[in-house]
């Protein structure tokens, strides 16, 4: 299935996407799941399937808003330097010494998310806003201490994720927390995409800007795999469903790059991941009045 959280008639409403038609399951289980986050926890997906096996659409996608993928996610984990490409890049330019032994996990606060469809916000004193094209993974079962074995049955689907970063901010202190929580800055959707319609041994991740190939990623770049991210984060805390992971950036960035490419309004990016679908945002200036 293909999951998605859109506004419907300024209404908040989660269904499954067929083509370009919605199932909309928010009327069709909403007593019981009040929302996608809630369908995942409570079990109810195989409810899901069966409406969506059975039930013709009630509307088209390009009726919908679309919201990011889970509005409310609890913990928004983010994997740095996961790829071993992006470590090459980045070691002429940073002090590294060797490629991490563990996972490198910095927190992205939900408030930063966005739909697919919507305008990433550069900050008006960022002077490197850039993109970061990613694989997020969406937990589906509560998971603490599982093996690598095991942790892809904790997986409740895939999508595109745009760790959009604001370099400045992120250089200006040793902690990165600040770089990666600019208002507006995670693109995250457009789909949750079950994981019976992937094949992770022909996933890859393609980020355009402006049309232009700038990111090209298949898995077997990421230094911790899928499997190891959420083993490692459920030996320390609780993974809830819900709770998003986000899997690392491959070489390409566009602050690396020479010359570099940087955000500005107007560019738009496309991160696509085959067999899941394309997260599509555009760039635009901080207001002046805020929002």
């Amino acid at each position: 299935m293909k999951l998605i959280s859109y506004t419907y008639n300024n209404q908040a409403c989660y269904g499954a996407l067929q083509g370009d038609k919605v199932i909309d399951l928010q009327q069709r289980l909403g007593d019981r799941y009040p929302d996608l986050k809630a369908l995942l926890g409570e079990g109810g997906l195989e409810e899901a399937r069966e409406i969506v096996s059975t039930c013709e659409a009630d509307c088209r996608l390009d009726q919908v808003q679309l919201l990011p993928v889970i509005p409310n996610p609890g913990t928004v984990w983010c994997a740095g330097m996961n790829t071993h490409s992006h470590y090459e890049e980045a070691k002429g330019h940073m002090d590294l010494k060797e490629k991490p032994k563990k996972p490198v996990l910095f927190l992205r606060s939900p408030a930063t998310l966005i739909a697919s469809g919507e305008d990433l916000e550069k900050p008006t004193l960022e002077p490197a806003f850039d993109y970061e094209g990613e694989i997020a993974l969406i937990i589906g079962k509560r998971a603490r201490n599982v093996s690598v074995e095991d942790a892809l049955d904790h997986v409740a689907g895939y999508t595109p994720f745009n760790d959009a970063s604001a370099r400045l901010y992120q250089i200006n202190s040793n902690q990165i927390t600040a770089g990666k929580n600019a208002y507006r800055s995670g693109g995250f959707g457009p789909a949750l995409v079950t994981p019976d319609e992937v094949n992770l041994d022909t996933m890859q991740l393609t980020c355009r800007v402006n049309g232009e190939v700038m990111q090209e990623m298949p898995l077997d770049d990421l230094i911790f795999s899928f499997a190891e991210l959420i083993s490692y984060i459920s030996e320390f805390t609780w993974l809830e469903p819900g709770d998003v992971i986000v899997t690392g950036a491959a070489e390409g960035v566009g602050a690396l790059r020479q010359p570099a490419v940087l955000l500005k309004a107007g560019d738009s990016i496309e991160v696509e991941v085959s067999g899941v679908g394309t997260l599509v945002n555009g760039v635009a200036d901080q207001p002046e009045v805020i929002r």
